[in-house]
């Protein structure tokens, strides 16, 4: 079953916002309060983490090895011996002796960010498989942005030339 996310998007994209619904789930509200045919039931928010999961672990994966190879390492101890990628260039040219320390914080920076961001979504779903059966689960303000979060970086991403989203049907 597709989800209906084609008005959420326009909605979204008009300038509304995705809100907590008082009945559970979510919906997009404007300036005029809620906009019809923008209800996000819990299952279809479900389905919607599933394939956002997919899509960002895939992005996450090709990134961080694409982003290890272009950067490249330091050769044995440091040295430009065994060198690669744009480090190993660096170090042959005598422009750094060596990593420079905010490359590893960076590093560690962005680690933590998606480690976060990561955990968000866990708690996400659990809450969501959490719900019984032909019940709405009651979201909050922050989970309602972390998902339209979502749908808006779907939409950007099929926007921009990918394979269509089967969600968008």
């Amino acid at each position: 079953m597709p989800i209906p996310l084609i008005p959420v998007i326009y909605a979204l994209a008009a300038g509304g916002t995705l809100v907590p619904h008082a009945a559970g789930g979510l919906i997009v509200t404007g300036a005029g309060g809620y906009i019809a045919g923008t209800f996000l039931s819990t299952a279809a928010i479900n389905g919607l983490l599933a394939t956002a999961s997919t899509t960002l672990g895939a992005g996450a994966l090709y990134f961080s090895s694409a982003t290890a190879s272009i950067i490249g390492s330091a050769g044995i101890f440091g040295t430009t011996i065994g060198a690669s990628g744009i480090t190993g260039a660096l170090m042959s040219a005598g422009i750094i002796s060596s990593t420079p320390v905010w490359v590893p914080i960076a590093v560690g920076g962005a680690a933590l960010g998606c480690g976060y961001g990561g955990y968000r979504l866990l708690k996400l779903k659990q809450k969501i498989k959490a719900t019984p059966n032909g019940e709405e689960a009651q979201f909050t303000e922050a989970e309602a942005k972390i998902i339209e979060n979502l749908i808006k970086h779907l939409e950007k991403k099929d926007s921009q030339g990918a394979k269509p989203n089967k969600l968008v049907e």
